[in-house]
């Protein structure tokens, strides 16, 4: 079977949707199990939707998980439809320090040491973080060389070891849940008001496409944003557009927004 890109998807996502078409291609012939790397949520969401709506009838079964329920970044797999699924090709990863002499790292210690390693970032799923140890998920085949090599979060001292996929994860932050008043849901407007910035640094950052909304680049800076939209700026943090509550006496928008004290 052809699986052809949908001409709705961004183009700049053919050369990562190819390796997707590999994968499954060599499930259907070989008649194994096959997997990508981790994809943000608005990459597997598109095309695990576009794959199960080519692939009806056909003798493939797909199915994304990242190594526990709560993750956002996960893998695609695929597997042969008269087989049990097998486990995904995922180990979780405890990175502890001595909480007793050091200030816990932060989400992106732990994520530019990793990376500092020379590893692909889709080779790193999701990183949850607590004062005492984070939890990584990612690919098996590199876990033994991230226990190996991995000795230092920023500056602070770590070990790891592995554990049970089974387990949850460290404990998430609770949500930071703040009211925002802005002229409107314009996304230079909203970034500007939620990260503290000129609205020619917003500008500056939305053409840099350092700004994402959804998991994805956004380069309109007159973009609407509504409730539940995912708003990101690069290195500054993550944040959730909750609900409406009204206008102020100056006609200006109150709205919830939630950000994640992980992220």
């Amino acid at each position: 079977m052809k699986l052809d890109f949908p001409s709705y998807l961004d183009p700049t996502l053919k050369p990562l949707f190819a390796k997707v078409r590999d994968r499954f291609f060599l499930c259907e012939t070989r008649r194994i199990a096959a997997f990508t790397d981790f994809y943000d949520p608005a990459k597997w969401t598109a095309f695990f939707d576009m794959i199960q709506h080519q692939s009806r009838g056909l003798d493939v079964q797909a199915a994304v998980f990242g190594g526990d329920e709560d993750c956002e970044r996960r893998m695609l797999g695929f597997f042969p439809a008269d087989d049990e699924e097998i486990p995904f090709p995922i180990s979780r990863l405890r990175i502890k320090h001595n909480s007793k002499f050091n200030k816990a790292p932060r989400h992106q210690d732990y994520l530019g040491a990793i990376l500092g390693l020379g590893l692909d970032r889709g080779r790193i799923g999701d990183i949850f973080t607590s004062e005492a140890y984070a939890d990584v998920f990612v690919c098996r085949d590199i876990s033994g060389y991230i226990c190996e090599q991995l000795t230092k979060a920023g500056r602070i001292p770590v070990t790891v070891c592995k554990a049970p996929l089974t387990e949850s994860p460290a404990p998430r932050p609770g949500e930071i849940t703040e009211k925002l008043n802005v002229a409107s849901l314009r996304l230079d407007v909203v970034v500007a008001a939620l990260f503290r910035l000129s609205r020619g640094q917003t500008s500056a950052l939305i053409e840099a496409e350092k700004v994402y909304v959804n998991w994805s680049p956004c380069t309109a800076a007159g973009n609407r944003l509504k409730p539940g939209d995912m708003v990101t700026l690069r290195g500054h943090g993550r944040w959730k557009i909750g609900d409406i509550l009204g206008t102020t006496k100056k006609g200006r928008l109150r709205i919830n927004v939630l950000r994640s004290s992980n992220k």
